[in-house]
C-alpha cells in the first residue's frame, strides 16, 4: 500500500482507506454506486462534495470514470477535511491512479479546490465549509468510524449534508452503521444497504426530488 496516499488516526490506529487495495475501495464502495443512478443530461454540471477528503482518493476515482465515460458537462469538486493535520506531510507525487488535479494546476472545466480543508467538526454548529444551500449532486461521506470516533459524527453533520444536496442528489458511504442509515434517513435521505462487492456491505442514500431536507 502506497505510504503516500493512506493514513492512520493518531489516537486509534485506524487506517483511512482499505489497506490491501484502496482503489477498488473508492471505486466499488462510493464511485459506482453513484454512476449506477446515472448522470446530470449533457452540458449539465455535476458538483462532487467529498466529506472526509483526506487526499481525495474517492474524488481522484469519480474524475477517473467521468472522463473514461466521456462526460461533456462541467465538475466542480468540494472536498472537506476535518483532520488536516493528520496528513501531513504532504506527499511530493499523488498516487500512479486517477485524476488528482488538486496537486498540480488544475485544466479545462474540471474545477477541485486546491487542498480545502474545512475545520474542526463543532458539536453545536454545521461544519465548517459545508454548502449552506442545494450545491451537491455526489457526496463521498469518508470519515473514521462512527463506533471508535463518535466525536467526528455528530447530529448536526446529517443535517448539513441534506442541506447541501440538490434534489435527486445521491451519498454513499462505505459506512452503513445502523446509527448513520437512521440519521440520514431522518434527514431526508432513502438510504439502501448495498452488499456483494469488496467484501464489505456499504451505503447509498438518495436525496428525493419532490423532498427538502429535514433540520
Amino acid at each position: 500500500m502506497s505510504g503516500s496516499l493512506s493514513y492512520q488516526h493518531p489516537h486509534t490506529g485506524e487506517w483511512a482507506h482499505h489497506r490491501q487495495d484502496p482503489y477498488q475501495e473508492a471505486l466499488l464502495c462510493f464511485v459506482l454506486p453513484a454512476l449506477e443512478l446515472g448522470l446530470p443530461p449533457d452540458g449539465s454540471p455535476l458538483n462532487i462534495l467529498e466529506f472526509g477528503f483526506g487526499r481525495g482518493a474517492n474524488t481522484a476515482v469519480a474524475l477517473e470514470k467521468l472522463r473514461e465515460k466521456g462526460f461533456q458537462g462541467e465538475v466542480q469538486c468540494l472536498g472537506l477535511e476535518p483532520n488536516p493535520s493528520y496528513l501531513e506531510p504532504w506527499p511530493e507525487n499523488p498516487p500512479s491512479w486517477g485524476e488528482w488535479p488538486w496537486w498540480a494546476e488544475p485544466s479545462s472545466s474540471w474545477k477541485v479546490k486546491e487542498r480545502p480543508w474545512a475545520g474542526t467538526i463543532s458539536q453545536n454548529a454545521a461544519p465548517e465549509g459545508l454548502p449552506k444551500e442545494p450545491w451537491a449532486d455526489w457526496i463521498f461521506l469518508d470519515l473514521f468510524s462512527p463506533a471508535k470516533h463518535p466525536s467526528d459524527w455528530p447530529s448536526h453533520l446529517f443535517s448539513g449534508l441534506a442541506r447541501a444536496a440538490r434534489p435527486g442528489a445521491v451519498l454513499t458511504s462505505y459506512c452503513c452503521a445502523r446509527a448513520v442509515r437512521d440519521r440520514l434517513t431522518g434527514t431526508g435521505w432513502e438510504v439502501e444497504r448495498l452488499s456483494g462487492d469488496y467484501q464489505r456491505d456499504h451505503l447509498r442514500a438518495r436525496m428525493p426530488c419532490y423532498s427538502s431536507a429535514r433540520a
